[in-house]
């Protein structure tokens, strides 16, 4: 089919109509629409390969917090040992302890099905440790 019978057979009163439509305000927009749909033809495997990038981000964003979280609890459970060896620490020692506490707790907050007893009752010394030096003025210089 030419373009002059596509003109003639009622082609370019289509063509016509579909520009008036795109121009009128109307929310039909048919060359919007059928731009998207050939795009989407054209870019279907890149726009899946996206989504695929877009999963395996989050992924790799959640095993990373998780692997943050392990090391936060390893730091404090460290740190409760020393405690319980008698090992004093600096102020500056503390907050950062109390740091990797509250990160600690705020993720297993947010994840519950996250393995957490483990650190509790370390955690709760900390504290009472922490509540006795700040009293006694009792850290190390």
């Amino acid at each position: 089919m030419s373009v002059k019978e596509l003109l003639t057979s009622g082609g370019g009163a289509l063509l016509i109509l579909l520009t008036l439509i795109q121009i009128a305000p109307v929310k039909i927009n048919p060359w919007s629409w059928l731009a998207k749909n050939i795009g989407k033809a054209i870019n279907g495997e890149v726009i899946e390969k996206v989504d695929l990038l877009g999963r395996d981000v989050k992924t790799l964003r959640d095993e990373c917090e998780e692997r943050e979280a392990t090391a936060c609890r390893t730091r404090i459970l460290r740190f409760g040992d020393e405690i319980l060896h008698d090992v004093r620490h600096s102020k500056e020692h503390f907050d950062q302890i109390l740091i990797d506490i509250t990160a600690y707790e705020n993720y297993c907050a947010s994840h519950p099905d996250f393995r957490n007893n483990v650190a509790v009752a370390t955690i709760k010394r900390i504290n009472q440790v922490y509540a006795r030096c700040i009293s006694d003025n009792d850290f190390l210089e």
